[in-house]
């Protein structure tokens, strides 16, 4: 694992994963979030990346989150983003990516998004 991020896998319950994502994302790093979440999630699970502890996040960050995505569109599983700091929702904002990924502001929102609640 780089020395720049730290991701914590916790499994919450046989469909919810919930990955914590601390540090920089960029291109030295971004092949480490992308090993342990999709290491993670499996068919029809749901993937959460809290990135409320990210405190960089360059293109080749964005395109892992794009990559995680479309990994789990195939498989069947949903990825939400939680907790998105102020410099990535401007990213996000920035390059439309914002209408293609799911965005909510906590876990609680993400968890009743999934459960339809």
């Amino acid at each position: 694992m780089s020395a720049d991020l730290t991701v914590t896998v916790q499994e919450q319950g046989d469909r919810l994963v919930v990955l914590t994502v601390v540090g920089v994302l960029d291109h030295d790093t971004s092949g480490t979030l992308f090993e342990q979440a999709t290491a993670a999630v499996g068919a029809g699970r749901h993937l959460v990346l809290d990135l409320s502890r990210v405190t960089f996040c360059d293109s080749s960050g964005l395109n892992t989150l794009l990559r995680l995505h479309r990994h789990g569109r195939a498989d069947g599983a949903a990825l939400t983003l939680v907790a998105v700091p102020a410099q990535l929702r401007r990213l996000l904002r920035i390059t439309g990516t914002d209408t293609v990924l799911t965005l909510r502001d906590n876990l609680a929102e993400a968890g009743a998004a999934r459960t339809g609640t």
